[in-house]
């Protein structure tokens, strides 16, 4: 689906945009003038009371409410900090210039018209894809990464996000076995290994993966509520008990750990 696309775009003519003679821009009475300098000083002085405020413009919050909902489609954000790579990069990165009547997509895809070996522009398209859940073209773009660059092990983990979306449970457990054994040190990927394998119903291994979790982060408490589910599916409830145990000694006040916990011992 996505070399159609491209090749849609290869096969479209190229847009000349004509570049206005410099020496026609002028004024021709100073209120235009005063009036364009004003609103430029007010938009500076609004920009600057946002940001002592610590706001954002509501132009800016437009694509991160939207790359919130693609970080949240699999209960477990896939980005854990914030040194790892933006989930769907500006537009304004790319060396292309958009207009009126292109879209994120149209964007990327120019950029790969222009060179095929863009690596960005791939990265940038797979996510957009994700965003607008089109798994089986992320699919498609991740494998096609993973064969530039097999080390790079967000590529797998975003593989691991698309497959599991896509409803393909083994082969997510496969792409997140992969980066973690590229990367073991991100928490939440193991995570969204063991709600891959809960998918799968096997729940002996969701809490192998969620143990791995808690080595790297011991105190959270939606992994150790997640984990003693688990154990409830598995029959286990002696380990239930003590992981609901291990929650109220960290928050005392946790409710529904105390109401699980006093049924197990009834």
């Amino acid at each position: 689906m996505f070399l159609v696309k491209l090749s849609y775009v290869n096969g479209r003519s190229q847009i000349r945009i004509k570049i206005s003679d410099p020496s026609a821009r002028y004024y021709e009475t100073f209120l235009p003038y005063f009036k364009k300098k004003l609103r430029f000083v007010v938009n500076k002085i609004w920009h600057f009371i946002l940001e002592a405020k610590d706001l954002t413009p509501a132009t800016t919050k437009t694509i991160h409410t939207k790359v919130e909902k693609v970080k949240n489609a699999f209960r477990i954000r896939i980005r854990s900090s914030d040194t790892e790579p933006a989930w769907l990069p500006e537009a304004a990165e790319l060396t292309i210039k958009s207009t009126i009547s292109q879209n994120p997509e149209d964007l990327y895809l120019e950029a790969i018209k222009k060179d095929p070996t863009n690596q960005h522009a791939y990265e940038g398209l797979s996510r957009l894809y994700l965003q607008n859940k089109n798994y089986a073209e992320a699919i498609e773009i991740y494998e096609y990464l993973i064969k530039l660059d097999p080390t790079k092990d967000i590529y797998l983990s975003n593989l691991g996000l698309a497959y599991y979306s896509n409803g393909d449970y083994q082969k997510a457990v496969a792409a997140y076995e992969k980066a973690l054994n590229i990367n073991n040190k991100v928490g939440t990927r193991w995570i969204n290994l063991a709600l891959c394998f809960q998918a799968l119903e096997e729940y002996a291994k969701a809490v192998k993966a969620l143990t791995h979790a808690l080595d790297l982060d011991n105190m959270n408490i939606n992994y150790l509520s997640l984990l003693a589910e688990f154990y409830l599916k598995l029959d286990n409830s002696v380990r239930a008990e003590e992981v609901f145990e291990r929650i109220l000694a960290i928050d005392p006040t946790n409710k529904p750990a105390r109401e699980k916990l006093m049924r197990l011992k009834i």
